[in-house]
């Protein structure tokens, strides 16, 4: 899990411990305990349970969720539902006076307004999924194996690529293929961290995916490394776009943490036609020899 998030939502955090401090401190300055051969324990169960759930649903949205109007309306609506909640739990271990009636007659009322916050929430998120659903069309729109994606990219995986390039070769299609990578970038990672590497790993391929069209096929080989290929695309095109790549790539502004200084960096490429007559690991073979002679040039 990434708990980076959860340290962004330090508001809606004491907004969850208000309310429910708030739900404890009115059952405990107007409820009275009941003995304990009253208290029917299988609603404190299934009442429980339903509260610990609602508190594992905050946790989970802040913890997936960058701030914003639609995770604020989701805490918020489930922290009311848990409110609510926490109260149906401490009425089965206590009960109050006459003068406190109101307490219990209202205790379902903040639900119903979080169960409306939220139906509001999803709304939002799905009209969000939607925008994010018209992006992804350009993102290898004829490839859908989500269970091969890297984790951090969301990018396809290597096993992925060769599975599609293999797949070309067969059916005779020409196709290039690009391959890109970081230079010096263990040197980034050794001074900005491991985790600021992985969010710069990460713009640079959304970077990529905005540059290809919806056929083309791009992934994460190794490390830095990331490999592309393009159906019905010949080495003349393929070439032009690994140098809008390098000049796009070399054009982003990165900033770690809270720095105000922005951070360059480049990348080198090298391109090759992908052909029946040669395997896939060959193929590779020669792309990082011409990474290799890029390198020794620049060095």
């Amino acid at each position: 899990m990434n708990f980076s998030l959860l340290f962004r939502h330090q508001g809606l955090l004491a907004f969850v411990v208000v309310i429910l401090t708030l739900a404890m401190t009115l059952c405990t300055l107007h409820g009275e305990l009941k003995p304990m051969t009253s208290i029917e324990w299988l609603d404190v169960v299934g009442e429980g349970s339903v509260c610990l759930l609602t508190l594992c649903w905050i946790f989970a949205v802040m913890i997936s969720r960058p701030p914003g109007q639609v995770t604020t309306l989701l805490v918020v609506g489930l922290t009311l539902f848990s409110f609510s909640a926490l109260l149906d739990v401490i009425d089965e271990f206590t009960h109050y006076s006459n003068a406190a009636t109101w307490l219990s007659l209202v205790e379902s009322i903040p639900a119903a307004v979080g169960m409306v916050v939220m139906s509001f929430a999803l709304y939002l998120w799905h009209q969000e999924q939607l925008a994010l659903n018209r992006q992804l069309q350009r993102r290898e729109l004829w490839y859908r194996s989500h269970e091969q994606i890297d984790v951090i990219t969301q990018l396809y995986r290597a096993d992925y690529w060769r599975d599609r390039a293999s797949t070309l070769q067969e059916q005779g299609v020409d196709a290039s293929v690009i391959v890109l990578d970081i230079n010096d970038f263990s040197e980034f990672n050794l001074r900005y961290g491991h985790q600021e590497g992985d969010r710069f790993l990460r713009e640079i391929s959304q970077l990529i995916v905005m540059n290809l069209r919806a056929v083309d096929l791009a992934c994460r080989y190794a490390g830095d490394r990331f490999v592309i290929l393009l159906p019905d695309t010949g080495m003349p095109e393929a070439r032009e776009l690994a140098d809008q790549l390098e000049r796009s790539i070399r054009n982003v502004a990165f900033k770690s943490g809270g720095q105000t200084t922005a951070i360059f960096h480049s990348v080198r490429s090298a391109c090759a036609r992908l052909s029946q007559h040669s395997t896939l690991a060959d193929l590779m073979s020669g792309l990082n020899r011409q990474l290799d002679e890029t390198s020794r040039q620049v060095a």
